[in-house]
């Protein structure tokens, strides 16, 4: 019988972070990069350490919730949530999946803003 080995998850999300698995050290190591802003998925993404247009794209959405600052009005929020969109899709400007990901969470974000993020908007986003 033969079993198939187990392959590595390449992006792995959490309430606080997002585990990029560093694709420049396979196949040589395993290793994961904890991700906890905005700013490190954008660094993970230009350098390379998270690859395929799918997992791209899955990080830069799950990034987008990483930039939040909790406790704001809903116009700022809004303003950094933006702000966070645009330095993501900068990041690999030629990604058509990172610009569809990031897009589709703000077109949601934007209804959110609508209603004034009303409690609970955030982890129906992660959904």
């Amino acid at each position: 019988m033969t079993t198939t080995p187990s392959l590595p998850r390449s992006i792995i999300p959490s309430a606080t972070k997002l585990r990029i698995l560093d694709q420049r050290r396979l196949p040589a190591e395993t290793t994961y990069l904890d991700c906890t802003t905005t700013d490190s998925v954008i660094e993970a993404i230009k350098t390379l350490a998270v690859r395929g247009a799918p997992a791209i794209g899955l990080a830069a959405a799950y990034g987008l919730l990483l930039g939040r600052t909790a406790g704001q009005g809903p116009d700022e929020t809004l303003s950094q949530f933006e702000a966070a969109a645009s330095a993501l899709i900068a990041a690999r400007p030629t990604a058509v999946n990172l610009a569809w990901a990031v897009e589709h969470m703000m077109t949601c974000v934007r209804h959110e803003h609508r209603n004034a993020f009303p409690e609970g908007w955030a982890d129906r986003l992660k959904a």
